[in-house]
């Protein structure tokens, strides 16, 4: 679903896809890909401008994404 949104600039159904599939993975024990996904949820939401859905977003999985762009910003120096 995901990848069929973005191919099709459906701004908001990849950033829906994008958030159930953080949720999906959260539930299973794989906090490195919920946090991908939610930060990718975050930036298509942003996007779009459901700028209350980015707040909720991050009050959700706030400590997780904060782990993820830690994370990626130690891999990058």
């Amino acid at each position: 679903a995901v990848t069929s949104a973005k191919n099709h600039k459906f701004v908001h159904e990849e950033a829906l896809a994008c958030e159930l599939a953080a949720y999906f993975y959260l539930e299973i024990g794989d906090a490195i890909n919920a946090a991908e996904y939610c930060l990718r949820a975050h930036e298509r939401y942003q996007e779009w401008g459901a700028i209350g859905k980015c707040t909720s977003l991050f009050e959700y999985f706030g400590s997780i994404m904060s782990n993820c762009v830690a994370s990626s910003q130690a891999n990058a120096k």
